[in-house]
């Protein structure tokens, strides 16, 4: 294997190891930097530093030019993104973009005279062929790599372009200051032609090519059709783009206010502005580093709505900053903080929003949805920067404050409606419950590095009793994050119920406390209570934490409840997991976990026994025997995190003759 063909799944490529991402990545960063490099230089020949001129209205002006061909081509673009070699379609591009920015500042004397538009209607050019771009890279991503780097790639390209972005910022603005805009207009143009030849290099896999290379041009209308088809008939897909739309029409207010704020209320110059828009891009420094840290650790669901209120309340703290009655200075530093807190969140968004609209649509019809997603969202950016830039307002500068206020909240409360929305979904118990199992999975992907391995068995309806092996305080986390579709209470030592944190979260999970004399009836008669309910209780069968290399000896409370009740027993077995007794050396040391879960165990023939104490103690080797055979029989099971069980001692040990078992470890 090459690398720079997408590897298959089962091989652990990375993606600083693979040629073609390598290249699009520096492709995608250097093509930033010419799209941001000439704005000051373009705002310096309207004289936008007197005193007597509205900068609002012209960055809304430059950025809807630029955008416009996003919304009248989108579609399209897609369409050829899918029916044409998508590098060949790139690269074309870049090079037209290279020919019209090297021309730039002879095109801008020819349509100066056009009106208050005149000066921005070159951009339209370099839009057409940008919207050309956007479908074809978004598209090729993820058959360069494997579908779980998507949001590491994503959230690596997003960095690398706001990086970009910022050094573009303050290049521009120190061209602007020192040299005529012919400068900045001809590096630019460069940026271009640097990006085109990164693209050449790229080799597409051959079975890609093949496909490009079939497919015909004649059927655009029907592919135009079968694209928004698909879009509308998808209701995730749709409410992805409707997300988006409001990210990008919000940003696009953001962005045209910055100048005014830093001219107005910090009282600063060309390069404070270029230098104050470099703060939104160190936010998407850092929300992008966030992104390829966390990579699939945090549900890109959960990233799109909680993002969305970190958002909302960063704009609203650089709003703030045009209210205060503090100094400039003071100001500059708190809207610079709202500021990168936007850029944070709004690249986790936006990385998020790619990688699962990627991982969502099929190849085939890629293209032509993210060609839909770009009309969709430049359709909110030209909205909200035509009603900035279209109209002529009187001193529209002097509401910025209040624009930003509304941006914020509505951010704010689509994130919190969608969480809310969310979280009634999950088939927990409740919402506090799914809010505990989200940010247990978190803590799972992350920290834990938890995988499970094959199917989870637990049935979704009815009375159920998950019983593994324990090896650590973590393994209840471990159990609940392999179902992601019921809320799991534990029998857990009544102890631990009074603790500050741990006590509200078992309440809410509906945990079960137990005193640890071994004999407690009430906490018998609940789980009995609640299994009845039809919920799903979890009991580690072993009754205490085994250190390695000691035998566990499974108590017979399983059995006893599973006979009593008819709940289905599902066997499950925890590896990865490095033995600790301490609660919070267990919770804090960085494991390796899984969890595999096995089929229903079948008690019949056990429980058949006329004899009550006999059936009960053979039910219990028969369940402690199927959690057993889930033990991983290869050198990467962690043995010395697995209480094995001798199963000739299963005869001879005694067992213990309580009802359930001695609750050591909290859930």
């Amino acid at each position: 294997m090459t690398g720079d063909q997408p590897p298959k799944p089962s091989e652990k490529v990375s993606l600083l190891r693979n040629r073609g991402f390598i290249l699009l990545w520096c492709a995608y960063g250097v093509s930033a930097v010419g799209d941001h490099l000439s704005e000051m230089a373009l705002l310096k020949t309207r004289n936008v530093l007197d005193a007597g001129v509205d900068i609002t209205p012209l960055m809304a002006r430059m950025t809807f030019a630029f955008f416009i061909p996003f919304f009248l081509l989108g579609p399209i673009a897609g369409i050829l993104a899918d029916r044409l070699p998508r590098r060949g379609l790139m690269v074309a591009a870049d090079v037209a973009r290279c020919a019209i920015m090297f021309s730039f500042a002879a095109i801008i004397g020819w349509t100066q005279d056009w009106g208050a538009w005149g000066l921005f209607a070159p951009l339209v050019l370099v839009g057409v062929f940008a919207a050309m771009f956007s479908p074809a890279r978004a598209a090729m991503l993820p058959t360069l790599i494997r579908p779980d780097q998507l949001v590491r790639a994503n959230g690596m390209i997003s960095g690398l372009g706001i990086i970009a972005t910022m050094a573009a910022s303050l290049l521009g603005g120190y061209l602007a200051s020192k040299y005529h805009p012919t400068v900045a207009f001809r590096l630019d143009a460069g940026t271009f032609a640097v990006t085109a030849v990164l693209l050449l290099f790229i080799r597409i896999p051959k079975h890609v090519r093949v496909e490009r290379n079939r497919a015909s041009l004649r059927s655009a209308i029907g592919d135009l059709t079968s694209g928004f088809s698909y879009v509308w008939g998808h209701r995730r897909v749709l409410q992805l783009l409707l997300i988006a739309a409001l990210v990008w029409g919000g940003g696009a207010i953001v962005n045209s206010v910055i100048p005014a704020i830093v001219r107005d209320v910090y009282h600063r110059e060309y390069q404070a502005m270029s230098g104050y828009r470099a703060f939104l891009g160190l936010g998407f420094i850092i929300g992008a580093t966030g992104m390829a840290i966390l990579g699939n650790a945090l549900r890109s669901e959960l990233a799109i709505t909680m993002g969305l209120m970190g958002i909302g309340v960063s704009i609203a703290v650089f709003a703030a900053s045009t209210f205060l009655p503090f100094s400039p200075n003071v100001l500059f530093v708190i809207g610079a903080l709202g500021v990168v807190g936007a850029g944070a969140f709004g690249v986790a968004v936006m990385a998020s929003f790619n990688s699962l609209l990627q991982r969502i649509v099929p190849d085939r019809l890629r293209g032509r949805v993210f060609g839909i997603k770009d009309l969709v969202v430049t359709s909110a950016l030209l909205t909200t920067t035509g009603l900035l830039g279209i109209p002529h307002w009187s001193a529209l500068d002097r509401w910025v404050g209040l624009l930003l206020l509304v941006v914020a909240a509505a951010t704010f409360t689509a994130g919190a409606v969608t969480l809310w929305i969310r979280l009634g979904r999950t088939g927990m118990y409740g919402k506090w419950a799914a809010t505990l199992w989200y940010t247990s999975e978190l803590l799972n992907r992350f920290w834990y590095r938890f995988q499970r391995i094959g199917p989870c068995t637990v049935p979704r309806t009815g009375p159920v009793i998950v019983t593994a092996n324990h090896t650590c305080a973590v393994d209840p986390l471990i159990i609940a994050a392999g179902i992601n579709f019921r809320s799991i209470s534990y029998m857990v030592a009544a102890e631990y119920t009074t603790w500050p944190i741990f006590g509200p979260a078992m309440r809410i999970q509906e945990c079960i406390p137990v005193r640890r004399d071994g004999n407690d009836t009430a906490a018998t008669k609940q789980t009995v209570r609640q299994l009845k309910a039809g919920k799903l209780v979890g009991i580690f069968i072993e009754g205490r934490i085994v250190p390695p290399g000691e035998q566990g000896v499974p108590k017979d409370g399983v059995a006893t409840l599973a006979r009593m009740t008819g709940a289905t027993v599902i066997p499950a077995h925890i590896g990865g997991v490095i033995h600790q007794t301490h609660i919070v050396k267990g919770l804090f040391a960085r494991h390796k976990a899984s969890v595999r879960f096995g089929p229903p165990v079948d008690l019949t023939d056990a429980f058949a026994n006329k004899d009550k104490r006999q059936a009960i103690r053979d039910a219990t080797q028969k369940i402690y025997a199927a959690i057993q055979a889930l033990t991983p029989s290869d050198n990467g099971a962690h043995p010395e995190s697995i209480g094995r069980l001798d199963q000739d001692a299963l005869t001879t040990k005694s067992h213990t003759s309580s009802e359930t078992e001695t609750p050591h470890e909290p859930g």
